[in-house]
């Protein structure tokens, strides 16, 4: 007969049920649910990095094109508020700064590391956190200023982007106006003309957010004249051999809100037809007044869901076939939440958003932003990669462009979030069939994950990613496997350690984290 103490400690073991892990359904069989292009992880450069042009030669740093290289490829959007008060100037003086990087990219090569410029971007270093304070009272203030960039502002952008194997896509300045109401393209046509001279093969923009052209300017645009401003655009563009075919998109429109789902629809229905794919923009919440509960909650992440359909219904109705793309987007507007939006906690937003986005449809995804003002950056103003930057980074090398079924049984989806796609083919490990599992763990214990049965046997490998240091989910450093990610010297990434799981053995998602698991030899016939 068992003693008192072990009968009560057996009961009590009896009375708290084990915590049976979530099964995961995968659609292995069938088609892939849709297909998302290449560059779907894109980025962007807030053009108020110009806003003095010579901080824009930071970009010239060999620690951040090695970063930038590293989420290669894609598109590399310089747009943002500033674009709609940058004046080009092919005739005004550089700053004193991109005169002489330019003369060192003229003898050494536009890509070369530029080690004599070194002792400059370490003195604009010191002076960008007063320009940085500078640029997020102005945009909170909403008192914007006009500034005149020049043909090395252009050229510097163009050979970042080259450099790295992004393709720029420019925004033009669309509050240029003739009596208040159509778009003067005087100016746009100089900086095409500067650029087709050049031989730089770009894509184009016209205008940031035209919903908010009368908050920040005074100006009222409707989405009939900014259709036929596009309209415009595109025959200028068609006068450069260089540019009769290049892509044009737009009209990166802000939250999808009643007003602004009515310019897009009009828009649509009046300059549709010239641009390549539609822009719009998204953010979860107030970077002034977000908190950290908003960063881990189900309701506020399931609100991008739904302007996305509604996005995509306008879209639909107006020019049916149309790619989307989400033009600029990051957890929280006005630079981001301080504290929050540049550590570990910001992934569940963008890992989230980055697999609902690819299920819904949603073909390109632009990152607001890879380097700049304000906490919601991937790199920071020290060249250091940022949580969002490695949770990127195995994005880029782990997800293919193929969408796949997945649901979740035996927890609340909502809380434990998970995506499917055919594994990366490009990546050297992986073979055609394989699939990538990312997850994400709303809950504030530990959950399990159990593949389908006939799954058993194959090797699955983990790329757990959580918090490094006593910060917890506030921290802005993280460690993949248990190892700290952190580069291995400026032009070096480091190796992105797998951790073989045993056969059958159950996906451990620690409380609040998120990870990758591919599944060899699944042999999914959407990836094949």
């Amino acid at each position: 007969m068992l003693a008192p103490p072990l009968l009560l400690l057996l009961l009590l073991l009896l009375a708290v049920p084990l915590r049976q892990a979530a099964e995961l359904r995968l659609g292995l069989r069938g088609s892939p649910r849709g297909t998302v292009s290449p560059a779907f992880l894109s980025l962007t450069l807030d053009a108020s990095l110009a806003r003095e042009p010579r901080f824009v030669t930071l970009l010239s740093n060999p620690k951040l094109r090695t970063l930038a290289r590293g989420l290669s490829p894609g598109f590399l959007r310089f747009g943002g508020t500033s674009t709609d008060f940058l004046i080009f100037d092919p005739h005004k003086d550089s700053t004193l700064e991109e005169e002489i990087l330019s003369g060192l990219q003229a003898e050494e090569g536009a890509c070369g590391a530029q080690p004599g410029f070194a002792a400059v971007q370490e003195l604009l270093l010191a002076q960008w956190p007063s320009q940085e304070k500078l640029l997020l009272t102005e945009h909170s203030q909403k008192k914007h200023k006009n500034t005149t960039i020049t043909g090395h502002t252009l050229d510097i952008l163009h050979g970042f982007a080259n450099c790295s194997g992004f393709h720029l896509v420019f925004g033009l300045n669309a509050l240029l106006r003739r009596h208040g109401r159509e778009w003067d393209s005087s100016n746009a046509g100089q900086l095409l003309g500067y650029c087709a001279r050049r031989g730089y093969n770009l894509s184009w923009e016209l205008g940031n957010e035209p919903n908010s052209f009368k908050k920040k300017s005074g100006i009222y645009i409707d989405g009939f004249q900014l259709g036929r401003d596009f309209i415009h655009l595109r025959r200028l563009l068609s006068q450069h051999p260089l540019y009769r075919h290049a892509k044009l998109y737009g009209p990166d429109v802000g939250q999808p809100r009643k007003h602004t789902q009515h310019l897009l629809r009009s828009f649509l229905k009046s300059g549709g037809k010239v641009i390549d794919s539609v822009t719009w923009h998204h953010y979860y919440v107030n970077g002034r007044s977000a908190t950290r509960e908003d960063f881990l909650s189900p309701a506020v992440l399931d609100t991008f869901a739904t302007a996305v359909r509604d996005v995509l219904e306008i879209v639909a109705a107006t020019v049916p076939g149309k790619k989307v793309w989400l033009g600029e987007t990051s957890s929280a507007y006005g630079g981001g939440a301080p504290q929050l939006s540049n550590t570990y906690l910001a992934g569940f937003m963008w890992l989230d958003k980055l697999g609902l986005a690819a299920r819904q449809g949603i073909d390109v995804v632009m990152r607001q932003v890879f380097f700049g003002a304000g906490s919601y950056h991937l790199v920071d103003a020290s060249f250091e990669p940022l949580p969002d930057y490695w949770l990127s980074l195995l994005y880029k090398r782990l997800v293919g462009s193929r969408v796949l079924e997945v649901s979740v049984a035996g927890a609340d989806a909502r809380r434990l979030r998970v995506y499917l796609h055919c594994t990366n083919p490009r990546h050297p490990k992986y073979r055609e069939g394989d699939v990538t599992l990312f997850a994400l763990n709303l809950y504030n214990v530990s959950q399990n994950l159990q593949l389908p049965r006939q799954l058993w046997s194959k090797q699955v490998d983990q790329y757990l990613l959580l918090p490094h240091g006593r910060e917890s989910i506030l921290s802005r450093r993280v460690q993949l496997n248990g190892r700290l990610l952190q580069m291995v010297d400026e032009e070096t990434l480091p190796t992105l350690h797998e951790a073989a799981l045993a056969p059958g053995s159950a996906l451990g998602l620690p409380a609040f984290s998120y990870g990758f698991y591919v599944i060899r030899k699944a042999k999914a016939i959407a990836c094949i």
